[in-house]
């Protein structure tokens, strides 16, 4: 996301995007110097693997729209990043920065680790519609948590079927615009999880009061589209129910209005 004073179709007032959405990463950069370039690439880097969380990404030009920039940073601070948490600025202690600059170089992966850190609730569950599981105890605690779960079993973070599920999941809250759908959704990219549950690798499993569900419970086609995926997922969630309900009523109520 660009921000910018000037009109295009994908350019937004900072201030108005800031309060639209409630976690919001802003690189403020200029397009000179090497340093500029690097924070670029690696901010884009990780706006494109975390395209399908909660987190709302977007840059502006501080050369090119300074009276925007301004209001939240000088314009010799160029470049940084600002995180903003339901509207206001989150302010990171120096040592942090000390952290993600000397351990991380600015990598997307320490990124995303103050971005959880800061952003985060917990575990940092809020940022993802898909949550990661990092761990066999937090995997289980997932499952018996939640009374429907269907988690997604993958070789590696953001390989092709992680993101057509990520996707999927995000594109269903969307469409049905509610933040909770009734059902919760986990990743799993370390292989020993997966080995661990017998969990084919990609594949989907849905589980119903911590046990899996046995007949079509399972997705492990070996053709991974969006519709594929949300046609899988769509039967488990307690709202797919009241949308069948709602089309069946408002089909009832057409054939009346075509008797009258």
């Amino acid at each position: 996301m660009q921000f910018t004073q000037e009109e295009c179709k994908c350019c937004y007032d900072l201030d108005e995007f800031i309060q639209d959405n409630d976690y919001v990463y802003v690189l403020f950069y200029s397009i000179k110097g090497r340093l500029n370039i690097d924070i670029n690439s690696k901010f884009e880097q990780l706006a494109n693997e975390w395209k399908f969380s909660r987190v709302s990404f977007g840059r502006i030009d501080t050369d090119k729209d300074r009276d925007m920039a301004k209001k939240w940073v000088e314009p010799h601070m160029v470049p940084t990043n600002v995180m903003y948490k339901f509207g206001r600025p989150v302010e990171v202690r120096p040592k942090d920065f000390e952290q993600i600059r000397d351990r991380y170089q600015g990598s997307p992966e320490g990124q995303k680790w103050m971005l959880t850190k800061y952003l985060g609730e917990e575990d940092g569950s809020n940022l993802h519609y898909s949550v990661p599981q990092l761990s066999l105890k937090k995997h289980s605690k997932f499952i018996k948590k939640h009374e429907i779960a269907i988690i997604g079993y993958f070789k590696r973070e953001n390989d092709l079927q992680h993101r057509i599920f990520s996707e999927a999941i995000w594109k269903l809250h969307q469409e049905i615009d509610r933040d909770d759908l009734g059902a919760a959704f986990g990743t799993v990219t370390l292989q020993s999880i997966a080995k661990k549950k017998s969990a084919e690798v990609p594949s989907l499993v849905a589980f119903v009061q911590g046990k899996a569900v046995e007949q079509d419970g399972v997705f492990n086609s070996n053709k991974w589209t969006t519709k594929a995926v949300s046609d899988f997922v769509r039967p488990f969630l307690p709202l797919a129910d009241q949308e069948v309900q709602h089309e069946k009523l408002s089909g009832d109520d057409a054939e009346q209005h075509t008797e009258l």
